[in-house]
Parts: structure tokens; C-alpha cells; sequence
């Protein structure tokens, strides 16, 4: 009787950590989430396409190919970008290059969405979205490893910028209040395997992400203590049944 129930606590255990959690939208002018891993985006060429280059994470795109890099006053007007500071209308969080769509698989430059795929399940994952002349709404969207939906977020038009900016359609780098919004997802166990950002839903709408960054893969210490907590109540019952 004493294997049986330290049986079913086991299992309990194993489900708790592995059933599916409540997952909480991202949306805010400044960062919720710190620490852990960060993809920033600087130190590379121009136009460098960008997919395995940070540990932990793959990139790529819809519609095919990989997304590139735009670094600040670089383009000079390549791949059918404006020649002004940025290729299009968006700006950075940090430092002078952000991570934007590329002409690959017949994409328009600079308005593919981004997709994200990290090597373990994440808690928590974040990004930068950037649009200072948006034309649409921005769909965000987190999948599980076996591409479930887990969450989505939109981004309204007219709520990507926030209030007070005025760094114009080409912000330098240092631009504040920041040229857009922070966005993507929480959840109480790690099950985010990948996102996708955008695209846009108004066709040619450029747009740029910057400072990609998850964190622990280790299930959260409250979760782990409720499920302990369990297991310890359990052993606690077997032991008070023995001395009776």
C-alpha cells in the first residue's frame, strides 16, 4: 500500500511539472523581463542574415530565408532600403542594429515576420517591436514544441509608439521614450518553443525587432514547492498511518 501511494505521488509530480500552464501576454513601453539570454544584434555587417548565431535561439522568417541586419546610417540605400538612417520607419532599444525582414523567398525588405526558435521550452520569452509609421495591427504568437498555440497578443496601430515619443520615422540610437513597445509572453511552466512577430496586417509595413531574450528552463521554485509541499503531506500521512 506504502509503494502504491509513493507511486501515485511520483506521478503526480511528473504531470504537474509537464501538464500545460497559463500563459500571460507581454505588452508594455518598458521591460518586464531581465536576466537570462539576449540577442542584441550588434557587431554584425550589414544586411548579415541572421539564423543560429546566438546560442539557445534560431531565427528565420515567413515566407523563407532568414531575416537581416539593419545597423543605424549603414544602408546606403542597398536592397531597396531608403539610404536614411534606418532602412525603414523603426528604431532601436539598445546599441545601433535591430533584426529585420529580408528580401529572401520574395519577401518585401524589412516586413516578413520574425520567428524565434529556442533549443529548450522557455518560461518566459521577449522581444522589442519596433514601427514608427505603422500601417496595420502586429500579431504575436507563442507556440509549444509541437507548434500549439500557447498565446497571442496584438499590438493595435497607434499603440506600438509610446506616449510622449517624438524620435520621428528614423530615431538615432538613444532615442527616448524608446521608438516601440516590448512584447511576447510568461508562463507558468516552461512550454514556449518558438514565437512569431508580425507580419504586419497591412501589406508593406515595415518594422524591426530588437533585444530578444529568454530565461530559465528550470521549472519556477513556486511550482516546485507546491509539488514538493504535496509529496512531504503525503509521507507525512504514510507515517502517522505507521504509528498508528
Amino acid at each position: 500500500m506504502k509503494r502504491t501511494i509513493l507511486l501515485l505521488l511520483l506521478v503526480f509530480v511528473f504531470a504537474t511539472l509537464s501538464w500545460g500552464g497559463t500563459i500571460t501576454p507581454i505588452q508594455s513601453y518598458t521591460p518586464v523581463l531581465t536576466g537570462g539570454t539576449v540577442a542584441n544584434f550588434e557587431g554584425f555587417s550589414e544586411f548579415a542574415r541572421i539564423s543560429s548565431q546566438y546560442s539557445g535561439m534560431t531565427f528565420s522568417q515567413t515566407g523563407g530565408g532568414l531575416p537581416m541586419i539593419d545597423n543605424y546610417n549603414e544602408n546606403l540605400g542597398g536592397m531597396g532600403c531608403s539610404g536614411l538612417g534606418w532602412c525603414y520607419g523603426y528604431g532601436a532599444s539598445s546599441g545601433s542594429g535591430v533584426l529585420t525582414g529580408s528580401p529572401d523567398g520574395g519577401n518585401i525588405v524589412t516586413t516578413a515576420g520574425i520567428i524565434i526558435n529556442f533549443a529548450t521550452p522557455q518560461f518566459g520569452v521577449q522581444a522589442f517591436l519596433s514601427d514608427t509609421s505603422p500601417l496595420g495591427d502586429y500579431t504575436v504568437s507563442a507556440f509549444n514544441s509541437t507548434h500549439l498555440l500557447l498565446g497571442t497578443l496584438t499590438v493595435l496601430n497607434g499603440t506600438g509608439l509610446p506616449p510622449g515619443y517624438n524620435g520621428g520615422f528614423f530615431p538615432p540610437p538613444g532615442t527616448f521614450p524608446l521608438p516601440g513597445i516590448y512584447v511576447g509572453f510568461e508562463d507558468t511552466v516552461a512550454e514556449i518553443s518558438s514565437i512569431q512577430i508580425g507580419p504586419s496586417s497591412a501589406g508593406g509595413d515595415a518594422f524591426a525587432v530588437d533585444d530578444v531574450r529568454f530565461g530559465s528552463t528550470t521549472p519556477e521554485p513556486g511550482t516546485i514547492t507546491l509539488v514538493l509541499s504535496g509529496v512531504g503531506a503525503g509521507v507525512g500521512m504514510l507515517r502517522r498511518r505507521k504509528l498508528i
